[in-house]
C-alpha cells in the first residue's frame, strides 16, 4: 500500500456512501476531502487540488462524467475514479474516453478492490511526477551544458582580444569590456593595488561607473564595500540581492554601483603576486550571476595575467632595443 502524502476527494450526494468510503480510507494515510456535488467539488479543487477524485456518476445537477471532463481540462494531473451502480458498456466507454483512470461498480463491500484501484492510480501519479522531475533535471543539465559551451566560446574570444593588446591600459580595457559584455553586466571596475601598501587600491579602469566617483578614487578607494572586497583577495559571487552584511557597508558614494542586483569579484595576479581586483555589478534581467560566471571571470583574469606578463616582457625588450641602438650609434 502506498503511504505517500496523497490527497483524495470523495464526491457523492449520498452521505451514507461518502461515510462508507471515508471509513475504508481511514486505514490509509491519505488526506480525505468530501463534496456533495460536482460544483462543490470543483470549488474545493480550486482551493486545494487533490491527487485523486473518487466520484459517483449520478450526481444532482451535474453528473460525475461532467466533473471528470472539467477536472481533466483544468487539472490533467489529477486522476479520477468513477463509482456507479450502472456498469453499462456505454458508461464505461464514456468514462474511459474522457480520461477516467478506472470504474468501480457499487456496492463496494470490501476495501480490497478499492485500495487496489487507488494504489494503481497513485503509482501512476508518482511515476508521472518522477518522470517530470527527471525531465526537468535533464533540461536543467542541458541548459547548463549550453551555458558552459557558450562561456567557453566567449572565453576563447575574450582571450584572443586580450592577447592582441600591447599596452597595459588597452589590455585592462579589453579585460573589463569582455567581462561586462559576456555577462551582460551593467557596471564594472578594475582597482589596482597601490605601491604604498596592500590596503590601498585605486580605480584604474571603469565602465558604467559615475565619472566623478572614478576620478576621485584613482588613488584610494573609500572605506566601504568596495575596499572590503578588494582587501579580501577572494573570488566572490552574489547571485542577486546583496546580503545584509554587505549592504551595511555600502556608502552613499557606492549606492549607484549596487543599484542593480548581483555582484562578482575576482582578484588579479601577476607572477603569483596580487595586484588588484575586478568587480562586476548588476546582472541582466532574469539572469542572476552564477558560479559558472565566476569561473569564467577567474579564467579570464588568469589569462589576462599571462598577457600582462607578456606585455611587460615586450616592453622590456623594446626598451632594451632602444638602449642597444643608442649605444651603437
Amino acid at each position: 500500500m502506498l503511504t505517500n502524502d496523497h490527497s483524495i476527494l470523495i464526491v457523492d450526494d449520498v452521505a451514507k456512501r461518502r461515510q462508507q468510503l471515508k471509513t475504508m480510507l481511514m486505514e490509509r494515510e491519505d488526506s480525505v476531502l468530501e463534496a456533495e456535488t460536482a460544483e462543490a467539488a470543483f470549488e474545493l479543487l480550486k482551493q486545494k487540488p487533490a491527487n485523486l477524485v473518487i466520484t459517483e456518476t449520478d450526481l444532482p445537477t451535474r453528473s460525475g462524467l461532467y466533473l471528470l471532463q472539467k477536472i481533466k481540462q483544468r487539472y490533467p494531473e489529477t486522476e479520477v475514479i468513477l463509482t456507479t451502480h450502472n456498469a453499462s458498456s456505454f458508461n464505461l466507454l464514456q468514462a474511459l474516453r474522457h480520461g477516467a483512470f478506472d470504474f468501480i461498480v457499487r456496492p463496494i463491500d470490501t476495501s480490497e478492490i478499492l485500495f487496489n484501484v487507488i494504489d494503481r492510480a497513485f503509482a501512476q501519479i508518482d511515476l508521472r511526477l518522477q518522470n517530470k522531475a527527471l525531465l526537468a533535471e535533464l533540461e536543467h543539465r542541458n541548459r547548463e551544458m549550453v551555458q558552459s559551451l557558450s562561456m567557453m566560446t566567449a572565453l576563447s574570444e575574450a582571450i584572443e582580444k586580450i592577447n592582441l593588446a600591447i599596452e597595459v591600459s588597452d589590455l585592462l580595457g579589453r579585460l573589463l569590456d569582455a567581462a561586462l559584455d559576456t555577462l551582460d553586466a551593467k557596471r564594472g571596475l578594475l582597482a589596482l593595488m597601490r605601491a604604498n601598501g596592500r590596503s590601498h587600491f585605486g580605480i584604474k579602469m571603469s565602465r558604467g561607473v559615475a565619472v566623478d566617483f572614478a576620478l576621485e578614487h584613482t588613488e584610494q578607494l573609500p572605506e566601504g564595500l568596495l575596499l572590503d572586497i578588494a582587501r579580501s583577495g577572494s573570488a566572490l559571487v552574489v547571485p542577486s540581492q546583496l546580503p545584509t552584511y554587505m549592504t551595511d557597508r555600502v556608502t552613499t558614494e557606492e549606492h549607484h554601483l549596487v543599484a542593480d542586483p548581483g555582484l562578482l569579484s575576482v582578484p588579479l595576479y601577476l607572477r603569483d603576486r596580487a595586484i588588484g581586483v575586478m568587480i562586476i555589478f548588476g546582472h541582466g534581467e532574469n539572469s542572476p550571476f552564477t558560479e559558472q560566471n565566476l569561473q569564467f571571470l577567474v579564467q579570464l583574469a588568469h589569462h589576462a595575467a599571462i598577457a600582462l606578463e607578456k606585455s611587460g616582457i615586450i616592453h622590456q625588450l623594446k626598451r632594451q632595443g632602444k638602449q642597444d641602438k643608442a649605444s651603437t650609434s
